[in-house]
């Protein structure tokens, strides 16, 4: 046989890529899934989906009259901007007048008079500065600095407008913690707008009051009604804000509009590209989705099988666990020679003492000359593994030895299942004190005159008797050994790995995969598990077959016990006892 060591640890990429693309496609129901899944979207892509492009499209195109005209907001923004600028040079020449008119009353009065006069100018100017707040601020901040002035100060009229505006705020300021459009927030705001312009209506009259008393000092030369009238810059201040506010709604307005005819003309840019798919034949739409379908679920299946690869072949098998491969177990043309009797025919479909490759595997496990063998074999499949055990024992039949195999797994009784035998009573019997050996060993013909023994799992689980298995076959081993040269346990993955070997007298695994289907990461955990254990893993089989098909545990019935004469009855009790 090869050895592992003389392997070279590294693989070529090439060679790495090639095993992983085997494996892949051995996957063909994997492959073929992905690809009908594919093959119906892309089909319902590139075939149905263009049908529903024109009513999707005429959906979303715009309809006629969505569109806004923004040629007469764009007017009416300019004829907006005119009236400002309209406006602020209005403003501006009524300052302007009214400075010329102020410095012309100054050169005209007496020194007296011109002081007086400018008192009063500056007690106008500041009354006026209060007044335009109001205006261009209607707040109440604004109406109470205007009641507060030097001019409303001495007004008890003003000071009664004051005291009530003051209470209104402290009414709306509690009223406004609650938060909403509250109504009676909305009454106390329009209350105290009224006392404002109450207060405003009487800094007005003021206002005209130091005006005659400054017309009073002005001498006989006064400017007339007209001069004064252009003078007057709180009409052009009101005209200035009023023209303002309609330019600001107008913008708006124009922008609203064009955000909406920029949104219609992405709907308009989208319904075209929908409206015009890729048109193709139906036949290269078909060919296409069935090719994509096929690249993609290969794809998948390699993607999955680079992220966790699976054994390929023996030598990336001996690679992985680091131990050598005994032999590959191959499905082989069924022989003419073996239906001829009925003794084959009737035998179980995967024991066949004659393949070679079984016959390779006895041959490793038990050279001419060997005496005792007591051989442990699991695998990631514990039926294929008791195919193997009982094909070893049939081979072992053959040359005169006496064999006993021993299924421990009772969850799936893998051994009876595999030689279509009863699984019980059996080994759990036997740890639970029901029966003995003897009435516990079966016996399965292999061929026309060999027979094998057969201890089967019985019933239950073997989950929780992996310990009470350990030491019973640590206690009867040895007896066991006394009478039998071969002795295969058949035993499940999990019973190994908790230290069945190591109870054994001899500790040799034989471990089972399968090509294709075992990952690297749990054949390499598998013979690391083995050896803490205690057992020695002396090699790996590996199935290259479709997994065989299982005997539910419920549909091997207990049945009618195997007769036993006399003499099987002394053999079988001088063996177990």
């Amino acid at each position: 046989m090869t050895l592992t060591s003389e392997y070279r640890l590294i693989l070529p990429r090439a060679t790495y890529l090639a095993a992983r693309a085997r494996n892949a496609m051995h996957r063909p129901i994997f492959i073929g899934a992905v690809s009908v899944g594919t093959f119906v979207t892309a089909l319902v892509a590139l075939v149905v989906v263009p049908q529903q492009a024109q009513r999707a499209a005429r959906a979303i195109a715009p309809k006629p009259g969505e569109r806004p005209d923004t040629i007469v907001l764009a007017q009416t923004v300019a004829a907006a901007n005119a009236r400002v600028a309209s406006a602020y040079s209005a403003l501006t020449a009524a300052r302007v007048k009214a400075a010329m008119l102020a410095q012309a009353a100054a050169d005209t009065l007496d020194p007296v008079l011109a002081a007086q006069r400018d008192s009063l100018d500056r007690r106008l100017s500041q009354l006026d500065a209060l007044l335009a707040r109001t205006e261009t601020a209607p707040l109440a901040a604004s109406y109470r600095a205007l009641g507060d002035s030097p001019e409303l100060a001495r007004s008890s009229a003003a000071r009664t407008l004051l005291d009530s505006l003051s209470e209104i705020e402290r009414e709306r300021d509690a009223s406004a913690t609650s938060g909403g459009a509250d109504p009676v927030f909305v009454a106390l705001t329009a209350r105290a707008t009224e006392i404002g312009r109450a207060l405003q209506a009487i800094g007005v009259a003021r206002r005209d009051t130091l005006r005659e008393a400054i017309a009073a000092l002005n001498s006989p030369t006064k400017p007339s009604a007209s001069e004064l009238a252009q003078a007057d810059t709180m009409k052009r201040i009101a005209a200035h804000e009023a023209a303002t506010t309609v330019l600001a709604t107008a913008t708006a307005q124009l922008e609203a509009a064009r955000r909406r005819v920029e949104e219609l003309d992405r709907r308009a840019e989208r319904a075209r590209v929908i409206a015009n798919p890729l048109n193709a034949p139906p036949y290269a739409l078909l060919a296409s989705a069935i090719v994509f379908g096929m690249v993609l679920g290969f794809g998948a299946a390699l993607a999955q099988e680079l992220r966790r690869p699976r054994i390929a072949d023996e030598r990336e098998a001996e690679r992985v666990g680091g131990v050598r491969v005994v032999s590959v177990i191959r499905p082989r043309p069924p022989s003419p020679e073996r239906g001829r009797r009925m003794a084959d025919r009737a035998a179980p479909p995967h024991i066949d003492p004659a393949n070679d490759a079984n016959q390779l595997v006895w041959l490793f496990v038990a050279p001419p000359g060997s005496s005792l063998l007591m051989l442990t074999i699991c695998g990631d499949s514990s039926l294929i593994a008791a195919i193997i055990a009982a094909n070893l024992g049939a081979l072992a039949a053959e040359e005169a030895r006496n064999v006993i195999v021993i299924d421990t797994d009772s969850a799936s009784s893998p051994v009876s299942s595999a030689l279509r035998l009863r699984r019980e009573p059996g080994l759990r019997e036997i740890i639970e004190g029901r029966v003995a050996w003897p009435e516990a060993t079966q016996h399965a013909t292999i061929g026309r005159d060999r027979v094998i023994d057969v201890v089967p799992s019985g019933a239950g689980s073997s989950v929780t008797d992996m310990g009470r298995i350990s030491d019973l076959l640590r206690r009867d081993a040895a007896r066991m050994a006394r009478h039998y040269d071969t002795i295969l346990i058949a035993a499940s993955s999990e019973a190994t790995f908790s230290g069945l070997p190591g109870a054994l007298p001899m500790h040799d695994v034989l471990y089972c995969a399968r090509l294709g289907v075992t990952r690297h990461e749990d054949l390499r955990k598998a013979i690391q598990s083995i050896r803490l254990a205690g057992g020695n893993p002396l090699g790996i089989v590996l199935w290259d077959d479709a997994e065989p098909a299982e005997i539910a545990p419920d549909e091997l019935t207990p049945g009618t016990p195997t007769h036993r004469t006399a003499e099987m009855e002394a053999l079988v009790g001088g063996r177990a006892r």
